[in-house]
């Protein structure tokens, strides 16, 4: 990999004028936080991404207002690591030596030549979720669903419902954010439940995680918790509807 970004970056020097405009980067990690200001409907957004470059490790603090633009490359990061950061000439050594570097939002593009357009939001739009009080939920049980919708939204949180594995970990690369607590039923389409818990744990490692393993299955149970032992924001245990308010109410409060 470093190989391939000394090549890139050689070529683009000898390519252009002075010192390239474009350099390529790859996510590490993500950091986007949202709030309401008082009396607007525009959000307050503090949002950086923690990058590989040529040039070594950088901290972009993504600045800007184009709101639609950032959460369509939020949705093209979750799928694709790598992207381009284009940078002025006569800035492009400050970026060389800095560590952290403001840059706005619209100056970074899709490694893979994907343009921004109204169109493309509409189809990103379809996995953003608005708000950041939910708790993600993956069974294809349509009635146990059900069942634990009615306690979620009794205490005031948004149930987010997948019936599949990939689905739910498509939502959750793109806004990790949003959610305090996963409910995943050890046994669901598309993806096992191992693998996604892996997945969310690689991107938030500390958000409760409840295994629903289901009622004598202590086979189960214990392949879970073998598997989770090093974790200890993974439960594995039956969900059991009478408890679960005090459940969820005792596993977010620990992780506030």
């Amino acid at each position: 990999m470093k190989k391939l970004f000394a090549f890139l970056f050689l070529f683009m020097l000898l390519t252009t004028h002075g010192y390239a405009q474009d350099f390529i980067v790859e996510f590490v990690e993500e950091n986007y936080r949202e709030t309401q200001a008082q009396f607007s409907y525009t959000p307050v957004i503090y949002h950086s991404i923690q990058v590989n470059s040529i040039a070594g490790p950088k901290l972009l603090i993504l600045t800007g207002d184009d709101y639609l633009y950032r959460k369509w490359l939020r949705h093209y990061i979750a799928q694709d690591k790598k992207f381009i950061t284009k940078i002025p000439d006569d800035r492009s050594d400050e970026f060389i030596s800095a560590k952290a570097y403001p840059i706005d939002v619209t100056s970074l593009h899709p490694f893979n030549g994907k343009k921004w357009s109204k169109n493309t939001v509409k189809t990103s739009n379809q996995n953003y979720i608005e708000g950041d009080n939910h708790i993600l939920i993956v069974d294809s049980n349509q009635k146990r669903t059900h069942l634990l919708q009615l306690v979620v939204k009794k205490m005031g949180y948004s149930a987010t419902i997948f019936n599949t594995g990939k689905q739910a970990l498509d939502v959750f690369k793109l806004q990790p954010e949003k959610f305090k607590m996963v409910i995943a039923h050890h046994s669901i389409e598309g993806m096992t439940s191992d693998k996604l818990v892996e997945q969310v744990l690689k991107l938030n490692h500390s958000i409760p995680i409840i295994i629903d393993t289901g009622y004598y299955n202590q086979k189960m149970k214990n392949q879970f918790t073998s598997k989770f032992s090093n974790f200890r924001s993974v439960h594995i245990k039956p969900v059991i509807l009478r408890d679960l308010q005090k459940t969820i109410e005792t596993l977010i409060k620990k992780n506030v």
